[in-house]
Parts: C-alpha cells; structure tokens; sequence
C-alpha cells in the first residue's frame, strides 16, 4: 500500500467510513445515499443521484481526487442534495476552443441555478500555484465565468 492510499484510510477513518471489508469503506449519509471507496478496485463511488460526467475523479490516479472525495462528502454532511451537485462539468473557453472542467458545481434546490463552483487543489504546492494564478488573472476558476 503507498503512502498515499494509508493516508486516504486514515482520512476516511477520522471522517467516521465503516470499513466494510479488507478493501472497501463505505459512509452511508441515509439510505439511499452513500459514498464508498474500494482500494482494490481504487475506485470511488458516489450517490447515483450525483451527475458524474468523465469519471475522472472517481479513481485513485491523483491525489486531487481524495480532495473532491473530502469536499463532496462535507456537501452532503451539510445537508445538500445528491442531485444538487455534479462533477466535472466542461466549459468551452474562449475563442480558440479550448475547454474547462470544474471538479464541482452546486446548483439551487431546483436544479436550474448553479451558484457554486469549487476547484479542489491538493495542499502545498499545487494549490499555492493556483493561489498565485487566482491573485494574478483569475485562474481556472475565474475562466468559467
């Protein structure tokens, strides 16, 4: 096991995931509405009402993904609805056709106004280069709007 995927255990451990088997952890939220992460399959599995576009963050392939993990879960923790938050939503940005994807949006209750947007950064480095990049033009985030 690496470095990474012991502290990932012990994140979901300090964050109350009953370890269901040897490989797989699960947080039921109510009864239709469930988080699991399998470190056999290194796979995360979020509510079916949640809308997951690429997948590209339900896998253990970079730590940013165990950071949507944690955010999405503080989501649903405060009350907010699987329907209401979707993955990895694509933008085209600007002219010459390049394109955008937000690690999470959060839409209203009725699922017509998104009014969040959250770009999840692993600590250090990673996140004080896009803290630079936000100061400077706006970043990523910025480049949705």
């Amino acid at each position: 096991m690496s470095e990474e995927q012991r502290k990932l255990k012990e994140l979901l451990t300090h964050l109350n995931f009953e370890k269901t088997s040897e490989t797989l952890y699960s947080y039921s939220f109510d009864e239709k509405t469930q988080i699991r992460v399998d470190f056999k399959e290194e796979s995360i599995d979020y509510p079916n009402e949640m809308k997951v576009n690429e997948k590209q963050t339900c896998n253990f392939s970079q730590s940013e993904n165990f950071v949507v993990l944690e955010c999405v879960y503080s989501l649903l923790k405060k009350g907010y609805h699987p329907s209401s938050i979707e993955l990895e939503k694509r933008w085209a940005l600007g002219h010459n056709q390049k394109s955008g994807r937000a690690d999470i949006c959060v839409y209203d209750a009725e699922g017509t106004s998104m009014f969040l947007i959250i770009e999840c950064k692993t600590f250090g480095t990673e996140y004080e280069k896009a803290k630079v990049q936000l100061k400077a033009d706006g970043g990523q985030l910025f480049s949705y709007w």
